[in-house]
């Protein structure tokens, strides 16, 4: 198959060597008004710095208090260590990592790092989580998106270096690659994320997340690819929608 220019818009045909091409899809025009209408709607939300954001969020859902100290103490969070967890998980969303952060934020290195290692974890990550996606559900606006009862997963693969027990070399992406299999609700709320192996089939992990959901979300259906789905997993969706009544298919 012969690769067609960026430009090439044209139908799928035969060249004249016999390779066939398959040119992109034509942009859809977009009308006048609605550009008019997401520019004004734009123009309507303010510039919010995301440090403040998730600080309004803490005081709306507490999801902070679900970053428990390892050594399983239940103890109030200092101001310090709010402060701290947050650009911990500013600096890991962003991929901006702990030594720039501390160069952003004026927290030393030493101090995040022990704040990851002690308050970051899997499982307190997971729980906040819930915390957000539970709150989000609750939201009228979510409402106009879905009901909640919907759900999709699906694997993205990102380039890493180093040592992993996950990462694989796949030539296709030109390096070492892992997997993040995700599941996000029709409320576009991510209620389950998961690394995986890239070379693993992902319908072994399409369950995880359903079985093991603990939000809100009452989910009744769900979807996925060809690379998430199985005559096996189908079986099991039924199995758990005869054992309590809300399984998926």
């Amino acid at each position: 198959m012969a690769s067609a220019a960026s430009n090439d818009v044209g139908a799928v045909r035969l060249d004249e060597e016999g390779r066939l091409v398959i040119p992109p899809l034509s942009a859809e025009d977009i009308p006048a008004e609605a550009k008019a209408l997401r520019e004004e709607l734009a123009g309507m939300l303010p510039f919010v710095p995301i440090a403040s954001l998730l600080i309004e969020l803490d005081v709306r859902t507490k999801f902070l208090d679900c970053f428990t100290h390892a050594g399983g103490r239940k103890i109030n969070l200092s101001v310090e260590t709010r402060r701290n967890i947050l650009a911990v998980l500013i600096a890991g969303a962003t991929n901006l990592g702990l030594t720039r952060m501390s160069e952003a934020c004026g927290v030393s290195y030493d101090t995040l790092a022990w704040t990851q290692e002690w308050y970051v974890r899997e499982e307190t990550l997971r729980e906040a989580n819930t915390v957000l996606v539970n709150h989000h559900y609750q939201l009228e606006l979510a409402g106009k998106f879905g009901g909640g009862t919907m759900s999709s997963s699906d694997g993205q693969r990102f380039p890493i270096r180093g040592k992993s027990l996950t990462g694989r070399d796949m030539n296709i992406h030109g390096g070492k690659v892992l997997s993040t299999y995700t599941h996000v609700s029709d409320q576009w709320s991510t209620y389950g994320t998961k690394q995986i192996v890239p070379t693993t089939r992902e319908a072994n992990h399409t369950l995880d997340e359903l079985l093991g959901n603990e939000t809100d979300l009452p989910i009744h259906e769900h979807a996925t690819d060809t690379h998430g789905a199985t005559l096996v997993n189908f079986g099991l969706f039924d199995l758990d929608d005869q054992g309590d009544g809300q399984g998926a298919a």
